[in-house]
């Protein structure tokens, strides 16, 4: 199953690529590498991904690691994401920031432990009642664009705040035990396009 499920996701991204995207700056390709730091791919992520329609939808394609000393336990999850540029950006000075970024990720997290299909000989129907190998996330975020620092142009730094599917409807369904700092998680990350 966790197979099927990277080859889907390379598959995905590699069946993107061969659409161009028009208008986007001849100096570089739509293409792009990531590393992130947090935001429920691990402790760090590494990623590739494209742009499309002028630069108003990324994906991306990551890898995480949260290492024992912090999860307690060595926890490798593969993630795809969609990103949405609604806005234009915004020229500050020597920057582009673009304030709002949204969508989502769906991500797999590795491990015999972890399950999409709730296993009959282990737990009682509906214990658990969300897999605990996939999930959904939504994320909105912004990001900081080098685009006129010579030397720089290629480099972007960006923010998410994101909260899985479960626990927005955990919240919403028991608003008194999970508070907002229960349910979100912050992302910092830096783009290189390529």
């Amino acid at each position: 199953m966790e197979r099927t499920f990277i080859i889907a996701l390379v598959g995905l991204l590699l069946l993107l690529s061969p659409f161009t995207s028009r208008g986007q700056d001849r100096a570089f390709s739509p293409y792009h590498a990531k590393v992130q730091y947090a935001g429920s791919i691990g402790f760090v992520s590494a990623g590739i991904g494209r742009s499309f329609f002028h630069e108003k939808l990324e994906t991306d394609l990551f890898v995480g690691y949260l290492p024992e000393q912090i999860g307690g336990d060595h926890i490798w999850t593969a993630a795809l994401k969609a990103t949405a540029v609604p806005f234009k950006a915004i020229p500050v000075k020597a920057l582009d920031w673009q304030p709002l970024r949204t969508g989502f990720q769906l991500s797999h997290t590795f491990g015999d432990e972890y399950f999409i299909i709730e296993p009959r000989d282990k737990y009682e129907k509906g214990y658990y009642g969300f897999p605990t190998a996939m999930h959904l996330y939504l994320h909105l975020g912004g990001l900081v664009d080098f685009a006129r620092v010579e030397k720089l142009q290629r480099f972007g730094l960006y923010y998410e705040v994101n909260t899985s599917a479960e626990y927005l409807i955990s919240y919403i369904q028991n608003p008194k035990y999970l508070g907002p700092g229960k349910i979100f998680n912050l992302a910092l990350g830096v783009r290189v396009r390529l």
